[in-house]
């Protein structure tokens, strides 16, 4: 590992690079390069930084991803109708939150965060969840709303969501074993986990 002395786990270092690899490539909604800039606009706001925006995206999208990156909190229904289509909202959420979880990460064991690069010039597939419905949060989930299916209106964002989620934690089936040890036995990991939540203030 490049700048760290920290031994990371193979299948978090190669989950992470799919994640990077996917914010640069072609979504439900967003070209890649709008995926890219939604991502940057999340890292300007995340570190105060003053570097210039991205012309591809407008300014309105732009301050959703900066709010989401920062104080998510403060999210209102208002935020998802500056898209006109739920989808979208659901794609800058989950490009903004995997940009930041990385982030954080890379940021933890002494790494530089990753560039982020456009990879290719395809269509967005407008693949949404037809079994998705609007129950108790702003956008449509496939079942009861909740942290694991958040981003389920969008089958390329819920995938992203939960193959990230399995490398820097632990995979929607590892949880079930309340006896698993991945490099550290389940009960310090959910004591590092439900500490880091409180911090960020990732309250569900």
């Amino acid at each position: 590992m490049t700048g760290t002395e920290l031994t990371v786990p193979p299948h978090t270092e190669a989950g992470v690079i799919r994640a990077v690899d996917n914010i640069g490539s072609v979504g439900t909604w967003w070209t890649a390069a709008e995926r890219v800039a939604i991502a940057e606009s999340a890292r300007r706001a995340f570190t105060a930084s003053t570097d210039g925006a991205h012309a591809v995206i407008t300014e309105p999208v732009s301050a959703v991803a900066a709010r989401v990156a920062t104080e998510a909190h403060h999210v209102t229904v208002d935020d998802v109708g500056v898209f006109g289509e739920p989808a979208a909202f659901v794609e800058v959420v989950g490009v903004v939150a995997r940009t930041t979880a990385i982030d954080t990460f890379c940021r933890g064991i002494g790494r530089p965060a990753p560039e982020l690069v456009a990879t290719d010039e395809h269509r967005p597939t407008g693949q949404v969840s037809r079994g998705a419905k609007r129950r108790s949060a702003y956008v449509a989930t496939v079942g009861p709303a909740g942290p694991t299916t958040a981003l389920s209106a969008v089958p390329g964002e819920d995938a992203a969501q939960a193959d990230l989620h399995g490398a820097l934690y632990l995979s929607y089936a590892e949880m079930a074993d309340l006896r698993i040890v991945k490099g550290l036995p389940r009960w310090q990991l959910e004591l590092v986990a439900a500490r880091t939540s409180l911090i960020n203030r990732c309250f569900f």
